[in-house]
């Protein structure tokens, strides 16, 4: 009880004064305020079309909702060489993105998803409203490619049951350029730099009559910064849309990619800091039990050519109908996933296929209840997949006997509702709740272990937003998260025998405000969320930390602050030159613990209540100082971390802090044609990006680090037509 009041008080003693001071001054880097853009362009339709929605109307939404969210437009992070959505999403407070391989983020809100691999859970992610999040609940962010981005929406926590979601991390919604949104035809994008990285870019989109398309596709080849870290993808999205002369709409979405990289492996800290551009090395792994000991000599990444490989299709299709009085709005999707895994000599080679089928409706409209004027939102989702999931050996990488076989399939049904009340002129009441109900199944055909399971549960939500001033907002929320376990976890990846894990559930409290004033904006929120059985990763014993399981802790508490403020540093002579210099900041805290001894893996009591949880820093500050004028910018920007994240739940080990900078530049040619550069970790730190969470890392002293990338440069051309 003494240390949560410790722990408590220390978050509120940090947050306080930074929301009461900024009250008087600041809508932040969550929600960019346009009185901080150097100019707002305008985009003809954007405003009539139900499903084609600019990032201006899109923001406008959100300022609505009485919670934490984000809006990231894409030329926040295009001047840069974004290649992963966790890239794209590194300036929004509360979001947590370290890389464990190229184009491979792993991506945490408030703590969600904490040590998954490289199938992330946690987070319910849509495409243009459209599921990509799978039904056997996880998500593939390698599925995203920055570049076929127009913006991205983040709904913290509660606020992403509006799209049904009712996680601990709460909903991303990517959305897509189309021919009625982007005041350009065709543009092409062209890059190079270090490690002989190369990168191209296209698109093209026409509006016809009534219909409308947009197509784009970007190839990406690099050897990477450390050895047998190549990657070779080229990703295709387009979208095609109809408005009927009843005001109707309906819009087709198609996702082709062929993503394949290498993997370094991890490493254990002393070489990761002496030798980061490394791969893993030879080690034996072992012994293994039950069945007697089992020592396995592993050749190591470049020896087994450890990688991952991921091809996907996908169609869906979004279709709105206005009626007197609400809108109906259906999904539907189909997508066929194959994935060729190499790993290690123990997990070996997986090879997976998956076709999955999903539909969803959804009515919004105004109605009075109560006696109050409410906007309401009812929506139902279900989404079934099948998985013929093999694992074989790896002999040097390539396929040898078949080990396993077991055949997989995962439904997910969802129903949601949820009312905005206008109780007074200024004050919003939100009252909402999510039903969900999964099941996931492993049916044994060759050396696997049958296994099933079932959970659900009702989730409640009630959240306050009050409009101080025109210009500034104060908000509440409580609800309950619930996530069932994804196939993988349960699994760990089809390695190991299934595991009936229990859903994570949590209630979450949060308190916040945003809005501007003057020469300031900002977005600043507190939470925290009592959470029950929640998802923890732990290095497989005997794997050298080459293979990660996951059980459920018995209780923990995430609590933190998230802070974003911008500020106007224009001065008049600027002003007069045509320029505007602007400083963005975001400040995240994480204050992650167990509030209780756990069970690990194989029974085993872990002595941890209290201990910090591994595998995301205390603090996170970003900064990013921008110029600009009417042709060019100049960015310079930093990554502090203080310290960096335990590496285990005992405690003893943490990896080093940190500071990054880096600098971006660009230059209009013309109207049409711009050249941009950028350099990534200017001073060439040595810095730890991810780890996998072990028990007691001064016991076993596995390989549980992964180096970041070093000084990288690289330069770029765009044009549009």
């Amino acid at each position: 009880m003494k240390m949560y009041l410790k722990r408590a008080a220390s978050v509120v003693a940090l947050t306080l004064p930074a929301a009461i001071l900024n009250l008087a001054h600041a809508q932040g880097v969550g929600q960019r305020s346009e009185r901080l853009e150097l100019e707002t362009v305008e985009v003809t339709g954007q405003e009539f079309s139900l499903i084609a929605v600019g990032a201006s109307a899109a923001r406008e939404k959100l300022q609505t909702i009485p919670g934490a969210v984000g809006l990231v437009e894409a030329d926040v992070f295009l001047d840069e060489f974004t290649q992963s959505i966790g890239d794209a999403l590194v300036l929004t407070p509360g979001v947590y993105a370290d890389t464990s391989a190229q184009r491979e983020s792993r991506l945490s809100i408030r703590g969600s998803g904490l040590n998954a691999t490289f199938e992330r859970r946690g987070i319910t992610v849509r495409r243009d409203g459209v599921p990509i999040s799978r039904a056997s609940g996880i998500t593939e962010f390698q599925e995203v490619d920055p570049l076929t981005v127009d913006y991205i929406e983040v709904y913290k926590g509660a606020n992403g049951l509006r799209y049904g979601a009712a996680s601990l991390g709460g909903a991303i919604n990517i959305v897509t350029p189309t021919a009625l949104t982007r005041d350009e035809r065709a543009t092409l994008r062209l890059e190079g730099g270090s490690f002989n990285t190369y990168r191209a870019s296209a698109s093209y989109s026409e509006v016809i009559g009534d219909w409308d398309f947009y197509t784009g596709v970007t190839a990406l080849q690099s050897d990477g910064f450390r050895d047998h870290s190549a990657i070779d993808s080229i990703y295709g999205h387009a979208n095609l849309g109809y408005g009927f002369d009843s005001g109707a709409e309906t819009r087709f979405y198609l996702t082709a990619l062929s993503d394949n990289f290498e993997l370094a492996g991890s490493l254990p800290l002393n070489i990761a800091l002496s030798d980061p551009e490394s791969a893993g090395l030879p080690v034996t792994i072992g012994p293994f039990f039950p069945g007697g000991p089992v020592t396995v000599l592993d050749p190591g990444p470049e020896a087994d050519d450890w990688d991952r490989n991921l091809d996907v299709y996908r169609l869906a299709n979004r279709t709105v109908i206005p009626f007197d009085g609400f809108t109906l709005e259906t999904g539907i999707w189909v997508a066929n996933r194959k994935l060729d895994h190499a790993i290690t000599r123990f997990a070996g080679i997986i090879a997976q296929s998956e076709d999955e089928i999903g539909a969803s409706v959804r009515m919004t409209g105004e109605t009075t209840l109560l006696g109050f004027a409410a906007d309401w939102i009812v929506g139902a989702e279900y989404a079934v997949s099948e998985n013929e999931a093999l694992r074989y050996a790896n002999n040097s990488g390539r396929r040898g006997a078949l080990t396993s076989d077991s055949d997989q399939t995962a439904y997910n049904f969802t129903s949601y509702a949820q009312a905005e009340l206008a109780v007074r002129e200024d004050v919003t009441v939100v009252l909402g709740a999510q039903y969900v109900e999964a099941n996931r199944e492993s049916e044994a055909v060759l050396n696997a272990v049958d296994g099933e399971l079932t959970r659900s549960n009702l989730s409640p939500r009630f959240g306050v937003l009050w409009d101080v001033s025109d210009t500034a907002q104060l908000f509440f929320n409580i609800n309950q998260s619930y996530e069932p376990a994804g196939i993988s976890d349960l699994t760990a990846g089809g390695v190991l025998p299934f595991t009936p894990l229990e859903a994570q559930s949590a209630w979450t409290i949060e308190f916040g405000t945003r809005g501007e004033a003057g020469r300031f904006a900002w977005d600043a929120a507190i939470y925290r969320s009592t959470i029950e059985d929640e998802f923890v990763s732990l290095a497989y014993p005997g794997t050298n930390g080459a293979t990660s399981a996951t059980f459920n802790a018995d209780d923990t508490v995430h609590q933190g602050l998230e802070l974003g403020v911008d500020t106007d540093l224009t001065t008049q002579s600027l002003s007069d030159a045509g320029m505007q210099l602007i400083w963005r900041n975001t400040f995240t805290l994480n204050d992650f613990y167990f509030d209780s001894n756990a069970t690990g893996l194989n029974g085993a009591i872990l002595n941890v209540d209290g201990n910090t949880l591994a595998g995301v820093p205390e603090q996170i500050l970003i900064s990013d100082l921008r110029l600009q004028g009417d042709r060019f910018y100049l960015t310079a920007n930093l990554r502090h971390v203080p310290d960096g994240p335990f590496v285990d739940y005992a405690n003893t080990v943490q990896a080093p802090g940190y500071t990054i900078y880096g600098l971006t530049g660009g230059l209009d040619l013309t109207d049409d044609l711009q050249l941009f550069a950028s350099v990534e970790n200017l001073t060439d730190e040595v810095y730890i990006s991810n780890i996998a969470a072990t028990g007691n890392q001064s016991q076993e002293n596995t390989r549980a680090f992964t180096p970041g990338q070093g000084r990288a440069a690289y330069i770029g051309v765009s044009a549009r037509f």
